[in-house]
């Protein structure tokens, strides 16, 4: 029941530009992000769902697991510019001010080495499930 609550109250939270922005985006998936959901989807990794293009306020994130706040990102050349990589430094510290651990991956990481990527993944997601251990036994 708090799962869905909190799932209503993000939905409630976003603009319906930027759900349909984010609906255009999963329709234009680059290479790399298809390959990555291809991974990412169904449960297959420690049984998460992961949602793919997914609005949080005023930004849409590749991919995410919201009962662990993890968020992944691939990035494209484009996001080497120094402006590019300064407007994703902002928006991942707004992520993290509201509790999501972001993690960006080159996209020749997913293209190249898919086992390395799904394993970076499988260490965040025990990282992150520690913490909420330690949490649950203060």
């Amino acid at each position: 029941m708090a799962r869905q609550q909190a799932l209503d109250l993000h939905k409630a939270k976003i603009s319906s530009f930027t759900s349909s922005r984010a609906r255009e985006l999963r329709h234009s998936d680059t290479l790399a992000k298809k390959l990555a959901w291809r991974l990412l989807r169904n449960r297959q990794l420690l049984h998460y769902k992961f949602r793919r293009q997914l609005p949080l306020g005023s930004a849409i994130v590749d991919f995410c697991r919201l009962s662990l706040k993890l968020v992944v990102e691939l990035d494209g050349a484009g996001h080497a510019h120094e402006s590019q990589a300064t407007r994703d430094r902002q928006r991942d510290r707004e992520l993290e001010k509201r509790g999501y651990r972001v993690v960006r991956f080159p996209n020749g990481i997913v293209l190249k080495a898919p086992t390395e990527f799904v394993r970076k993944i499988r260490e965040c997601i025990s990282q992150l499930e520690q913490a909420r251990l330690n949490e649950l036994g203060r």
